[in-house]
């Protein structure tokens, strides 16, 4: 019986053998479909276009990388898919891809490596090389390239005219440049928690490439366990890639008055550096319709209270409180992704090596909270008050995170 079962399958397998011969590489395919798209003699209505594009690209993202051709038509196809313009240079080897107010220009070598990317902004007479878009193609990671693009396209995302959106690049940079400032002001300390927790900006990772600024303010003790030794890792400020953090961004909103300049001074009080924030005016400001914003990593569980103190310090309103929920209920269910809530008569488990806990959680009709994502500013001064305020609230929800485990069921003796 076993060796009817196998020659079936040794028979099976040999058709497939024949017929995947005759099909032809996903190289081979992907050319054919570029003649399709050139070819005149046939009417190709959008729709159908469209299509094929969409599956050149499908194509294109399966093939391995190793050639010029192929990297060529990877960065065309990736400018494709994001509304940019990708034209080639007269040597063969400089390609531009671009947009109304940037460009990239991509110098690559004959055998389809990658010798240098520089990136120019509109309004800028400079352009720059660019090391973190330069290591990405170099990896073949165009999955990085499309997120920079879109981080770069994303700056000027504004209903405004091209001198307009000139000002808002100068602005975001002169923001970056205070925040930096603010880094830089932190006394040098081997104590990582420090400064993760204590310093104005957390720890600041600069703009890399299309990757905005990063601001990482809240590690807890969960974010350093090691799953795999089930022991917890140091606290290292290099290159944190966990916890809590915000990135600096723009978006496009009513009109506010924004820095075209660095408005941080540093006043030195002995060995303390304290910093001073020169107040916006007509001539370090331009009314532009967008505000800087920080975007959260995750969405948070936020109480109402705090919003308001955030909002008050920045004066822009950016919740709906008509949605808010009682606190511990908001932060049970996020938590949970919905599994639970802390409303369930039962109680909430959770098992440990030698114990088993439960825990009632009771509201209170004063804790309304609601979920951010973003918080809207207009002046550097207002990040460090913004971040600790949301230090205090990461605080609070991963200790009541501590007493939630979705998978949990009571095991009673």
């Amino acid at each position: 019986m076993d060796k009817s079962k196998d020659w079936e399958l040794e028979m099976l397998m040999e058709k497939l053998r024949a017929k995947s011969s005759q099909f032809k590489t996903f190289f081979e395919s992907s050319k054919a479909l570029r003649m399709a798209l050139l070819e005149k003699r046939y009417a190709i209505d959008s729709v159908e276009r469209s299509q094929l594009h969409k599956c050149l690209d499908t194509l294109q993202q399966n093939i391995k990388v190793t050639t010029l051709q192929a990297m060529v038509e990877r960065l065309e196809s990736v400018s494709r898919q994001l509304g940019l313009k990708f034209v080639a240079g007269p040597s063969g080897l400089e390609f531009f891809i671009s947009s109304e107010m940037f460009y990239l220009e991509v110098m690559l070598e004959p055998n389809g490596g990658v010798k240098d990317v520089k990136v120019h902004h509109e309004g800028k007479v400079e352009q720059q090389s660019c090391e973190e878009l330069v290591a990405c193609l170099m990896r073949r990671d165009f999955a990085d390239l499309t997120a920079q693009l879109e981080g770069l396209a994303s700056i000027y995302q504004l209903n405004a005219e091209k001198r307009v959106k000139c000002k808002a690049f100068l602005a975001l940079t002169s923001l970056e440049s205070d925040l930096s400032m603010l880094g830089s002001m932190q006394p040098l300390s081997k104590d990582s928690f420090q400064l993760v927790h204590k310093s104005p900006v957390g720890v600041l990772q600069k703009r890399r490439g299309g990757h905005p600024m990063k601001l990482v303010y809240f590690v807890s003790p969960y974010d350093l366990l090691d799953p795999l030794t089930k022991t917890s890792k140091p606290l290292v400020t290099e290159g944190l890639d966990v916890g809590y953090n915000v990135t600096v961004c723009m978006e496009g909103s009513t009109a506010h008055k924004l820095q075209t300049t660095t408005l941080v001074n540093v006043n030195r009080a002995g060995k303390l550096n304290i910093p001073v924030y020169t107040p916006l005016s007509s001539q370090n400001s331009a009314s532009l319709p967008a505000c800087f914003v920080l975007k959260l990593n995750q969405p948070m569980p936020m109480c109402t209270a705090l919003v308001r103190k955030i909002q008050t310090v920045t004066e822009i309103e950016f919740n709906d409180f008509s949605s808010a929920h009682p606190l511990l209920s908001l932060i049970t269910q996020h938590t949970s992704g919905g599994k639970l809530d802390n409303t369930d008569s039962r109680g909430i488990f959770v098992n440990l090596p030698d114990q088993q806990h439960c825990y009632f959680m009771t509201d209170s009709q004063s804790l309304d909270a609601v979920l951010i994502n973003n918080i809207p500013f207009t002046h550097p001064a207002h990040v460090p008050q913004i971040l600790t305020y949301l230090r205090q609230q990461a605080l609070f929800n991963t200790v009541i995170s501590s007493c939630i485990r979705p998978n949990t069921k009571p095991e009673f003796v």
